[in-house]
């Protein structure tokens, strides 16, 4: 049976396979593994043989290159070593990498995985107060200050993501995907073409600097001290105002929330200049790119919820074609 047709529990098996062979790297051994999240990535809680938590992210879905990744990992060294934020510390290999390279057999693929310190915290998810959401404001603002002054040790670099797709595969522009109707389609196209106006427009008006550019909830975790920012994946080279249209999304079922994003921001730093129509048009490329990446995805769960991810796209799209205005419509 192929790897997309198994069942979730079937597929962390089979990717909790590679975990030893990945620690050897790292001169470890595990005396438990968990899996805490099979989606996009794979990532596991390991307790190694000498009672230390660990975080190990397999990157299955992952576009980045090896040199794009060890980019995001050196960032996250000089993060950690300048205290700028509260956020993963990666370990090194026993030959000194920051990742490792790993072949999965059951995708016929070389895959790229990086370990980090354990970060003791709740998710916050998708509930955050008005507090959280300030909080995650200033630990953008604090990354954005610390960007403009980064260096990467070559060969290794960030990717530009300063486009609709970002750094993912483009699976719509190149014919309709089976899984999506003609008006759906249609519609997406439509939306593709608006927010890459807007990114091509921004981006001969700004300088590009490195941004997290997946900062919602599911990757802030509520520790004993505050707020840790985890899940560096998406990334690379973009426009400050893209991180808070980012944030914004996952929060867009009530506007005052983003507001609280927005000053926790601007306690830090000087918001980025935006118009509010272009802001509305971030917020559609959002929905594009997650269209794209969902498309592309091999984890059992989410292929069992993509007719229903579709349904609230067209829902989505509808209102913003209607109103120029981004709403959450489920």
């Amino acid at each position: 049976m192929e790897y997309t047709q198994l069942d979730e529990e079937s597929q962390i098996a089979a990717v909790q396979a590679l975990v030893p062979g990945i620690l050897a790297q790292y001169g470890l051994a595990p005396s438990s593994i968990e899996n805490v999240n099979h989606s996009f990535n794979s990532s596991f809680k390991i307790t190694t043989d000498q009672g230390k938590d660990l975080a190990l992210r397999i990157n299955l879905s992952s576009g980045k290159s090896r040199n794009e990744v060890t980019a995001e990992m050196q960032w996250l060294e000089q993060l950690a070593q300048e205290q700028v934020i509260h956020g993963p510390i990666p370990l090194r290999t026993t030959s000194d990498e920051l990742l490792t390279t790993t072949y999965f057999e059951p995708l016929q693929a070389d895959f790229n995985a990086v370990l980090y310190e354990w970060i003791e915290g709740e998710e916050v998810g998708d509930e955050p107060t008005n507090e959280q959401l300030f909080g995650l404001g200033v630990q953008m603002a604090k990354l954005h200050k610390h960007a403009k002054n980064l260096n990467f040790q070559e060969p290794a670099f960030l990717p530009k993501v300063n486009s609709t797709m970002m750094n993912s595969v483009d699976v719509l522009s190149t014919g309709q995907p089976k899984e999506i109707n003609d008006k759906l389609y249609a519609d997406l196209l439509k939306a593709l073409a608006i927010t890459d106006e807007v990114y091509s427009r921004l981006s001969s008006q700004q300088e590009l600097l490195p941004i997290h550019a997946d900062l919602h909830m599911g990757n802030v975790l509520q520790t004993k001290t505050g707020l840790a920012i985890i899940d560096f994946d998406d990334a690379g080279l973009g426009l400050p105002v893209q991180d808070l249209a980012i944030s914004s999304y996952y929060v867009r079922e009530d506007k005052e929330k983003e507001k609280h994003i927005f000053e926790g921001f601007s306690s830090i730093a000087e918001l980025p200049k935006f118009a509010q129509e272009d802001f509305e048009k971030l917020l559609l490329a959002r929905l594009v790119v997650l269209v794209n990446a969902v498309l592309t995805m091999t984890s059992a769960e989410i292929i069992e919820f993509l007719p229903t991810f579709l349904e609230r796209v067209q829902k989505r799209l509808d209102g913003f074609f209607a109103t120029g205005d981004f709403l959450i419509v489920d």
